[in-house]
């Protein structure tokens, strides 16, 4: 039997910065996907579930919390961990986005070994939870 490999969603309108982030994820073992917009992560969201959804807030058409809106209101979506990655570095914008359903909340820059720690911790909480 082989496991399914899981997928993580990057959205990040930077794309040296997803690239650098799927590199920095590899030890997850995971399908990296990138998006670089609202409109992006909608339409890689639309072919298939993920397993983690690493979300900007800045992006070129939005908030990123529009999506993280939209993941909490579809029923095959809302479960899915999202980890907010953000320059906003503001303690309203943190307490925004989760209370909007983000499960964790870093901001730019970012400790490695740090990213990784909250990444495993969110995919093993979602498989642990899942139906």
């Amino acid at each position: 039997m082989t496991l399914k490999a899981k997928k993580i969603l990057i959205v990040d309108d930077e794309k040296v910065l997803a690239v650098a982030l799927g590199l920095m994820l590899s030890e997850q073992k995971a399908e990296i996907l990138t998006a670089g917009s609202l409109k992006e992560a909608g339409a890689v969201l639309d072919k298939g579930p993920v397993d983690l959804v690493i979300l900007d807030r800045t992006l070129p058409d939005g908030d990123g919390v529009e999506l993280l809106i939209r993941l909490r209101k579809e029923p095959g979506l809302k479960k899915v961990p999202v980890l907010i990655l953000s320059g906003k570095t503001r303690n309203d914008d943190q307490v925004d986005g989760l209370d909007l359903g983000a499960d964790d909340y870093m901001t730019k820059p970012f400790s490695v070994p740090e990213l990784r720690a909250r990444v495993d911790t969110l995919l093993r909480r979602a498989r642990k939870f899942k139906h």
